[in-house]
């Protein structure tokens, strides 16, 4: 797999050997919610340091958590027919645009010249 729309047909072709429904499900919202939930109890309450010495010695915890979670919103995004490629790119340039002058040190858009 190389590229996000590959993942996302590799999870329809899935779905469709399994002979689940690719509709809108509010289950899938509910999954990907306890995913999160499940990840953060992890970090909860840790100082700064704790959390990134937590992170380092569990990354397996956290591998199989993100893995969920993309699996699941390549689901999600089936069920509602959205290709997650175009929706990342509206988004991105929404939130890239909008936190462009925030801290312009860090920016991750470079200005051009005028």
């Amino acid at each position: 797999m190389k590229t996000i729309k590959e993942a996302q047909k590799l999870v329809k072709d899935f779905s469709k050997r399994n002979n689940w429904k690719d509709t809108p499900n509010i289950d899938k919202f509910d999954h990907l919610h306890e995913e999160l939930i499940e990840m953060s109890q992890y970090l909860r309450y840790k100082n700064e340091e704790e959390r990134i010495e937590f992170v380092d010695k569990n990354k397996m915890i956290f591998k199989d958590g993100i893995g969920d979670l993309f699996f699941g919103t390549c689901r999600l995004a089936n069920q509602l027919g959205v290709d997650i490629e175009e929706a990342f790119e509206m988004v991105s340039k929404e939130i890239l645009g909008k936190y462009n002058h925030k801290n312009p040190e860090n920016n991750l858009v470079k200005k051009t010249k005028k």
